[in-house]
């Protein structure tokens, strides 16, 4: 169909092409293989698994928060740490608990150890009583020491 719309093929060879593939159920079983095929390498592009962890579980039920919230509440609290300028984290769950990954951009005047270890303090503290999620790891990456004044989240 690409080649007909392009004006690559020759409209006449149309109905001959539809004419051979009549009752050749090979052919629509390639053309099925090929398009399940297809499909099942782009899903993955299209869908994002949400990634869930749980925060309590009681005789009423279970209460679970996803990655993505977890993701927000790290970003908003770790830039609101002195010396920090920028910030981005990942965030994955294990078995019981989750992991953090937060990589800093801090100013030149900071001392980049305690600016650390109050990062990791402040994030779990925050997390684990804002949540009740356990933070099993916090590592922190100080990407880039900068100059600049105005705070961001990436």
């Amino acid at each position: 169909m690409a080649f007909y719309a392009f004006g690559w093929a020759n409209p006449e060879m149309l109905p001959e092409l539809i004419s051979l593939l009549y009752q050749r159920w090979e052919y629509g079983l390639l053309f099925l293989v090929f398009f399940v095929a297809g499909a099942w390498v782009i899903y993955p592009f299209f869908s994002r698994e949400r990634s869930i962890t749980s925060v309590l579980v009681s005789d009423h039920g279970n209460v679970d928060i996803t990655i993505d919230a977890l993701d927000s509440l790290v970003k908003n609290i770790a830039i609101e740490q002195e010396g920090v300028i920028a910030i981005s984290n990942r965030i994955r769950a294990v078995d019981d608990g989750v992991v953090i990954d937060l990589e800093a951009e801090i100013y030149p005047s900071m001392s980049i150890p305690e600016i650390s270890r109050n990062l990791q303090e402040l994030v779990k503290s925050h997390i684990e009583g804002t949540t009740g999620v356990n933070v099993k790891a916090i590592k922190v990456l100080v990407k880039e020491i900068s100059k600049e004044n105005e705070k961001r989240i990436k």
